[in-house]
């Protein structure tokens, strides 16, 4: 994680919106992952990882279905 802020826009009522700052590598206001593009590279990695993380435990009955 990076010290970098990212501005995201979002809805405040439906029809306005306004820029939020987010730091890198959180979470955003529909659950995605937020990075600055110095960081983007590493999105396939993590997400790769969770694919085969949840494919793991899906093989032991306890992941995501």
């Amino acid at each position: 994680m990076c010290d970098n802020k990212i501005d995201v826009t979002v809805s405040s009522d439906g029809w306005n919106y306004i820029v939020r700052e987010y730091p890198c590598s959180s979470t955003g206001p529909q659950g995605e992952l937020i990075l600055c593009p110095k960081c983007e590279p590493q999105r396939t990695n993590r997400e790769e990882n969770a694919y085969a993380d949840n494919a793991w435990l899906q093989s032991a009955g306890w992941g995501e279905i």
